[in-house]
C-alpha cells in the first residue's frame, strides 16, 4: 500500500518541478477511466509553448497502490487515442522508459515527467521514425486483436519481393493461414490434421512496402489498400464471393513486420451484373465499385520457422533446419529429448519405440492421459507435429530397433544422428552393431540414468567408435554407483512382472537437458571428437538409499564433459 510518506515525497518533487502549477486530483476526478486503477493522481499544468504536441496543456501523473514497487504513469489526456503522436496509448497514456524501483519515489516522478516532456517535443522527423520503428505495435493497436473474430497466421518467408501467395480460410475457426506456395500451405495444414484440396486454397497478394506506414496511412477501405497497386495484379485476388487477403511486409529498424488487410466477398455478385463472368468485369469498374468498401485490418502472427525458433534472431536455425535425427526410445527421457530438439528447430525427426503409453507413464512423459493406448513413437510424433507443424516429425516405427527390416535401416543410414534414450542392453547393442556395419555411420548419442536418476550419462560417438567396448558385461565400466540386491533401485509393478525405477520427472531433467544440449552441440559442429557428459547428482542420497558410490563420483549437482 502506498504510504503517506511516499505521496509527500512525490508532491515535494512536484513543488520543485512546477511550483504552483500542480494540484492533487479530487475524488470525482479519479472516477473516469482509467483513473479508478490508481490510488492517487495529480494534474500538472504546462506553460504555453512548452510542448510541440498539438493541444496538450496539461499532464496527469498517477500512482497505483503498489507504488513505489510499480511505475508512475503519465497521461496526456488531450492527445486521446487517435495515434497522432508516437508512444501514446489509449486514454493518452504515455509509454515511457521504466525507472528503478530502488530510486527515491519523488525522483522517479520527476524523471517520468521529464521523459514525457521530451517525448511530446519530438520533431516531425523523430515522430515519423518512431512510428516506423514500432509499425507492428501501432498496427496491432488499430486492428482486430488476435483474440477477435479473425486471425491471420503467416508462413511467408520475409525478405522477398512483392508476389502472389496462397491462403486458406477456416471460417469455423476464424483463421486464415497464408504461405508462399500451395504445397507449403497444404503440408502445414496436414500436420494439424486438416486435409484440403486446391479448390480451398486462394490467391493473395503480398506487397513489399517501400517504408512502414504511419498510423494515418493505415488503409480504411479497399480503395486505400489497392491505390498504388496495378489493377491487373489486384483483380486475380478478388475471388468471386470470397474474402480477399492482402499481406503487407515492411522493413523496420528491428526487422521485417507483416500486416494484413481483409476485404469481405460480398462485392462480386453486384460487380458481375451485366457480365457473364468475373474475369470479364472491366478493371476500372472494379476499382470504382470497391473504392469505398470497408476492410478489416488484422494482426499477423508469424508461424514460419525462423520466427518460431528465435523470432528471426537465432543464428543456428538454418543449420538445424537441415538436420535429420532418429530417436530410439520414446519413454520419459526420449520423448522429452524429442521435444527439446524439435523446439530447437531440428528439421526432421524419426521416432522408434514399440511400447504402448500407459497411465503409469503419465507423470514423467511428454504425453498425457489423453494418449492412453497409443504407441509412444506415434503419440510423440503426433503431439510434436501438432505443436510445430512446420517441422517434419511424421516418420515413426512402432517396433523395436532390432526388429527393423533392411529396408527400414536403409532409410535411417543417411541421417545426421541417432539418439538412444534409456534402451535395454539388447537394443543398445543392436544400434551399436548397426552403426559399426556402415561405411559412414551417423553420430551416435546414447543417454541413460543410473538408479533413482541420481547419475545421468550422455555418450557421443563419431565414426567407428564403439560404445560396447567400454562395458563390463551388461553394465558400463564408467558407471558411478552400484546397488546391492534388494536396495530398491528397481521395483516390480503391482500384480505383474513389469519393473520400473522409482524416480520422478524432476529427477530426470538434468540428464534430459544435458543430453539434448550435447546433441545440439554435435549437430552444430561444436564437439569435434567423441566424448561423454555426466550428471553428478546428490552423492549423499546414493548412500542414504542403500547404494554405493564409486571412486569417480567426486562431485555433487554438477555436469562434466570427459574424453571418450
Amino acid at each position: 500500500m502506498t504510504s503517506a510518506e511516499v505521496i509527500t515525497a512525490v508532491e515535494a518533487e512536484l513543488d520543485q518541478w512546477c511550483p504552483g502549477h500542480w494540484r492533487k486530483l479530487s475524488v470525482e476526478e479519479m472516477q473516469p477511466d482509467p483513473m479508478p486503477l490508481f490510488h492517487c493522481g495529480w494534474r500538472v499544468t504546462l506553460a504555453e509553448g512548452t510542448i510541440r504536441a498539438p493541444g496538450v496543456g496539461h499532464l496527469l501523473c498517477a500512482i497505483d497502490v503498489a507504488f513505489p514497487n510499480s511505475q508512475p504513469r503519465i497521461f496526456a489526456p488531450e492527445l486521446g487515442s487517435d495515434f497522432r503522436w508516437p508512444h501514446v496509448e489509449p486514454n493518452g497514456l504515455l509509454c515511457l522508459r521504466p525507472t528503478s524501483i530502488m530510486a527515491p519515489p519523488g525522483d522517479r516522478a520527476r524523471v517520468h515527467l521529464d521523459d514525457a516532456v521530451e517525448l511530446l517535443n519530438y520533431s516531425d522527423a523523430k515522430c515519423r521514425t518512431e512510428f516506423e520503428r514500432e509499425f507492428g505495435s501501432y498496427w496491432s493497436q488499430q486492428a482486430i486483436q488476435p483474440s477477435g473474430k479473425l486471425k491471420v497466421l503467416s508462413l511467408v518467408k520475409p525478405g522477398g519481393k512483392s508476389r502472389q501467395v496462397a491462403f486458406h480460410l477456416d471460417a469455423q475457426l476464424g483463421r486464415i493461414v497464408v504461405a508462399d506456395t500451395k504445397a507449403e500451405l497444404k503440408a502445414w495444414l496436414v500436420s494439424l490434421g486438416v486435409q484440403v484440396g486446391d479448390h480451398f486454397l486462394w490467391p493473395a497478394l503480398l506487397v513489399k512496402l517501400p517504408r512502414p506506414w504511419q498510423p494515418t496511412e493505415f488503409p480504411q477501405t479497399v480503395g486505400d489498400t489497392i491505390r498504388d497497386l496495378p489493377m491487373n495484379v489486384v483483380q486475380p485476388m478478388l475471388v468471386h464471393n470470397h474474402r480477399t487477403l492482402f499481406l503487407f511486409e515492411a522493413e523496420t529498424s528491428t526487422g521485417p513486420v507483416f500486416a494484413s488487410v481483409v476485404a469481405t466477398g460480398d462485392k462480386s455478385r453486384r460487380l458481375r451484373n451485366g457480365f457473364r463472368s468475373w474475369e470479364q468485369v472491366p478493371l476500372d469498374h472494379v476499382k470504382r465499385a470497391l473504392s469505398n468498401q470497408r476492410v478489416e485490418r488484422v494482426v499477423v502472427s508469424r508461424v514460419d520457422a525462423p520466427w518460431i525458433h528465435g523470432r528471426g534472431h537465432y543464428p543456428d536455425h538454418t543449420d538445424l533446419q537441415g538436420r535429420k535425427v532418429v530417436i530410439v526410445g520414446c519413454g520419459a527421457v526420449g520423448s522429452e529429448i524429442a521435444e527439446l530438439l524439435a523446439k530447437a528447430g531440428v528439421g526432421e525427426l524419426t521416432l522408434i519405440d514399440s511400447d504402448t503409453f500407459l497411465s503409469a507413464n503419465a507423470s514423467r512423459h511428454l504425453l498425457g492421459l489423453g494418449s492412453l493406448g497409443w504407441n509412444k513413437a506415434q503419440g510423440v510424433a503426433t503431439e510434436l507435429q501438432r505443436r510445430l507443424p512446420h517441422l517434419k516429425i511424421g516418420a515413426s516405427y512402432t517396433k523395436k530397433f532390432e526388429r527393423l527390416t533392411a529396408a527400414d535401416l536403409g532409410k535411417l543410414a543417411g541421417v545426421d544422428m541417432i539418439v538412444t534414450a534409456g534402451l535395454d542392453i539388447e537394443g543398445e547393442a543392436a544400434v551399436n552393431a548397426w552403426r559399426q556395419s556402415l561405411n559412414r555411420p551417423p553420430a551416435y548419442l546414447s543417454t541413460w540414468v543410473e538408479a533413482y536418476a541420481i547419475v545421468g550419462h550422455a555418450v557421443l560417438l563419431y565414426g567407428k567408435d564403439d560404445l560396447m567396448s567400454r562395458f563390463e558385461g551388461e553394465r558400463p565400466a564408467f558407471r558411478l554407483t552400484d546397488w546391492p540386491v534388494g536396495a530398491g533401485e528397481v521395483i516390480v509393478e503391482a500384480g505383474c512382472g513389469n519393473v520400473f525405477q522409482p524416480h520422478g520427472a524432476a529427477d530426470l531433467q538434468p540428464t534430459i537437458s544435458m543430453a539434448s544440449k550435447l546433441a545440439l552441440d554435435a549437430l552444430l559442429g561444436r564437439v569435434p571428437a567423441s566424448c561423454r557428459r555426466v550428471w553428478f547428482g546428490d552423492r549423499e542420497a546414493v548412500e542414504a538409499l542403500g547404494g554405493v558410490t564409486r571412486d569417480d563420483f567426486t562431485e555433487t549437482n554438477a555436469m562434466r564433459q570427459l574424453t571418450w
